[in-house]
């Protein structure tokens, strides 16, 4: 049975698609037919991270204009469901009974992400409706963490079953909060704690997932993975490491 994560922030900049992405992609690695969803239709990304120019997208089929087979677009080892960047394509956009209609466009999948807007509007909320489960994208400051708790509250009242949170852009300075803080004032798992770091911005310029870009500094993603489909996490041994850095 398909399995719909929503990916979710409080606010823009926390790195929320960056997350979803390398998510998506750990998931690949370990053999998991993936859909990766840009539900972010007023300022969507994910197309241009990606480095895909779409001649139909996620807005076409919800206007039932196409079908989804015609929005797959095969990226590294994922299938990536491109927003249009075009606003004139938000007009006639059908949200409702949203839950039902991804099970239906992606039954054949094992998981599908939804890269969601940021906020608490109309299409956050489409997100969480649509979603089994919410993982919580956040910096690791206290207005930050605020946002997760309102978006744990939304959640739980949409039925979406909140796994945690990631720390994103963490760089271990005494004025961050702490993990153990974190995890205590929104009551949920801390799930990872990614690092800031300048490789991201090279990784994101090369169109490349981090995960396969810098695969020694992307463990946290791969430690998340093996989590959200319940498997074991094994960290890889030296060969394994170094065959697949040179690849």
């Amino acid at each position: 049975m398909t399995k719909v994560i929503g990916v979710m922030s409080g606010k823009g900049g926390v790195g929320k698609t960056t997350v979803a992405l390398n998510l998506a992609c750990a998931l690949g690695k370990i053999n998991k037919k993936v859909g990766l969803v840009d539900f972010n239709f007023t300022t969507s990304h994910l197309a241009i991270e990606c480095g895909i120019v779409p001649q139909m997208t996620l807005n076409n089929v919800l206007r039932s204009e196409a079908k989804i087979e015609n929005v797959l677009y095969s990226s590294h080892n994922i299938f990536v469901v491109p927003a249009s960047i075009n606003l004139q394509d938000l007009k006639s956009v059908e949200l409702s009974n949203i839950k039902n209609r991804i099970k239906e466009l992606f039954s054949g999948f094992d998981v599908v992400i939804l890269d969601s807007a940021p906020g608490f509007g109309r299409e956050a909320m489409a997100a969480l409706q649509a979603s089994d489960e919410v993982i919580f994208v956040a910096n690791p400051t206290l207005p930050s963490i605020v946002d997760v708790l309102k978006c744990k509250h939304l959640a739980s009242q949409l039925g979406a079953y909140p796994l945690g949170v990631v720390i994103n852009k963490y760089r271990n300075k005494g004025f961050e909060l702490k993990s153990e803080e974190i995890s205590g004032f929104v009551e949920l798992p801390l799930l990872a704690m990614i690092k800031e770091d300048e490789d991201f911005l090279k990784s994101e310029a090369s169109k490349t997932p981090y995960v396969f870009y810098r695969r020694k500094k992307a463990e946290e993603f791969h430690k998340l993975a093996a989590m959200v489909s319940g498997k074991e996490y094994k960290s890889p041994g030296i060969l394994r490491r170094f065959f697949s850095g040179f690849s």
